[in-house]
């Protein structure tokens, strides 16, 4: 399958109909005589345990069930169903194709990440469709302020944000097990790749680049090593597949250093990791502070992590002085305050929440501060009050965007979330 397509709504009828149970999350919402479906969940699974869970509120309703794989055909298909009691029926006339994404191990999508490749179809909520209330949720279940906060706590086990609300009337997703690669570590001489999965037999792990490639055939899951005497070629591509079929992949495009990497790849770089991240200087995606900032200059770094998170990520270094000598942060407070200190200031003046990595960089007994920001596939606002503004890194400046960069955007912007 591509990487991103549609797929007709029919042929995922049939694949439900097909399977004698699946599991499901449903959010409801009360409709006269009826609950009609806000957001559905399905995972294929065949014989996956199931805590089954049960929140019922007055006007709404959030259920996870292990269903008869026809019973959600039916509701896919527009069917009203008898679910648990309750009369569910999905708004307006199903749609005729879903949107599917083929995702790789360890991928993270709005958030989530399964050690496992998955393929992933949704179907969009017509904008027509009413929306649910605000009313408090006091019910047979946790108690809520609102319904978004109810679905945030339902679906993710975490307190609602600005990106919890869910575009999408249906998600549903397939896991695919048959071979995965858990874990990889890159040296300055050696490539080891940890390889799992329920089927590996006949399996292929390939190394390849723009000059060569190399091939190992899998024995099952374990260890595997590729040597590289040369160290990684830039562009190099990891593939875990079976004869055309691909199950895993990673890819290693040209490093940059100040840009976040891959988390689920572990880099073993010969030297101090700082003098690797100050090699190139402050530019478009590296930025330097000697302090936790303050004043003007503590606007100035919100909107560069702004700017980062809009665009292809980049990284801020805290300790560090605009003429690159690390100096480390000082000893009062302590480095675990200023470490909160500065996750604060993010959480109060970045929306949406950015996708960013705090972490401590030990360098000759002095403490660095790294914000490692990833490239988000949105917009991201700084705001201070009312204000949103939106930013964007040149070279090693940052920017207010143009209209037609900010619109751009927010085109790209992702519809699927987590689950």
């Amino acid at each position: 399958m591509a990487h991103s397509g549609q797929t007709e709504t029919a042929v995922l009828v049939a694949m439900l109909g097909e399977r004698a149970a699946v599991n499901v999350r449903l959010a409801l919402v009360a409709d006269e005589q009826q609950w009609q479906l806000h957001h559905g969940q399905v995972t294929f699974e065949d014989e996956a345990p199931l805590t089954e869970r049960v929140w019922r509120y007055s006007t709404a309703s959030f259920l996870e069930l292990r269903l008869p794989g026809p019973t959600v055909a039916a509701l896919l298909r527009g069917d009203e169903q008898d679910i648990h009691g309750l009369q569910v029926v999905a708004p307006g006339p199903p749609t005729s194709s879903a949107s599917s994404s083929r995702l790789r191990g360890q991928e993270e999508w709005g958030r989530v990440t399964t050690p496992w490749p998955r393929t992933e179809w949704t179907i969009n909520r017509d904008s027509n469709t009413p929306q649910p209330g605000y009313d408090l949720l006091v019910g047979d279940g946790p108690s809520f302020l609102n319904f978004d906060q109810a679905l945030s706590a339902f679906l993710y086990q975490r307190p609602h944000d600005s990106n919890a609300g869910r575009s999408d009337l249906w998600r549903i997703v397939l896991p695919q097990r048959a071979g995965w690669l858990s874990q990889i570590t890159i040296g300055p001489d050696l490539l080891t790749a940890v390889v799992d999965g329920e089927a590996l037999d006949g399996a292929v792990l390939e190394l390849s680049g723009a000059a060569d490639s190399e091939r190992q055939s899998v024995d099952g899951a374990g260890t595997y090593r590729f040597a590289l005497p040369n160290g990684l070629a830039h562009d190099s591509l990891l593939m875990l597949r079976h004869e055309d079929q691909s199950l895993d992949w990673r890819s290693f495009p040209a490093l940059t250093y100040g840009r976040a990497r891959d988390a689920s790849v572990l880099w073993e770089q010969p030297g101090p990791e700082l003098e690797l991240l100050l090699a190139n200087g402050e530019g478009k995606y590296l930025e330097c502070k000697r302090e936790v900032p303050e004043g003007e200059s503590r606007k100035k770094m919100l909107k560069t992590i702004a700017a980062f998170a809009s665009q292809d990520g980049g990284t801020v270094l805290i300790g560090v002085r605009d003429d690159l000598q690390i100096v480390g942060l000082p000893e009062k407070p302590t480095v675990d305050k200023q470490e909160l200190q500065v996750v604060g200031m993010i959480r109060d003046s970045v929306e949406p929440a950015p996708p960013y990595k705090s972490r401590l960089i030990d360098h000759d007994g002095k403490k660095v501060l790294v914000i490692e920001v990833s490239g988000g596939g949105q917009m991201y606002a700084y705001r201070e009050g009312q204000r949103a503004e939106f930013y964007v890194r040149v070279g090693p400046n940052t920017v207010p965007a143009r209209h037609h960069e900010i619109a751009a955007g927010f085109r790209q912007a992702p519809t699927v979330t987590t689950f």
